[in-house]
């Protein structure tokens, strides 16, 4: 019998200093039998960077016509289309040909850097992608934050996001690639 996915509410309160960006947001996350928590705490992650009200999750590793978080315009165009890891040049070009702009956030932190050096050529003048390096630098593993309903602060400021809750606080560096 297949695993189904693990489901988790999370309210997030946001503060991005950087933008002048400031909400709640009341999300759901399916987690793939799959991916781990951390994984799905770096999704939480790319959609706090990235935070609209028409940002959503998709079916992301159940789905690999998908990316993990797009937005959609009214008429169904996909505006945003934001992929997590380190995807091959194929995959890349592909989302670049559905989307009008396109995120990747990488979280390998010992190979983030090799990887990039090896897709970034084609695509080095292309003004609709942006590619982000995540690195937890403080009280980390994300996954101590992690419970089925969670309640967590993310404050953006000059390269960090910090994401807490009552009792932990974790820092992330974002640098963009």
């Amino acid at each position: 019998m297949a695993l189904g996915a693990s489901i988790y509410k999370v309210n997030l309160n946001l503060s991005n200093l950087n933008t002048h960006q400031y909400g709640d947001f009341n999300l759901t996350m399916a987690k793939h039998p799959s991916e781990n928590e951390s994984r799905m705490m770096f999704r939480l992650l790319a959609f706090a960077y990235c935070a609209d009200e028409k940002l959503e999750f998709t079916k992301g590793l159940s789905d690999v016509d998908e990316p993990e978080l797009w937005m959609k315009s009214y008429g169904g165009d996909i505006l945003q289309w934001i992929e997590l890891g380190l995807p091959e040049a194929k995959r890349i070009k592909q989302a670049l040909g559905k989307s009008l702009n396109v995120k990747i956030f990488a979280y390998h932190p010992n190979k983030t850097q090799e990887w990039f050096d090896k897709i970034k050529e084609p695509f080095e003048n292309n003004e609709k992608l942006e590619v982000y390096a995540f690195n937890v630098e403080e009280n980390g593993p994300l996954d101590v934050l992690v419970s089925k309903t969670m309640n967590l602060n993310c404050l953006i400021q000059d390269g960090m996001m910090y994401l807490s809750n009552d009792s932990d606080r974790v820092g992330v560096s974002i640098r963009k690639l």
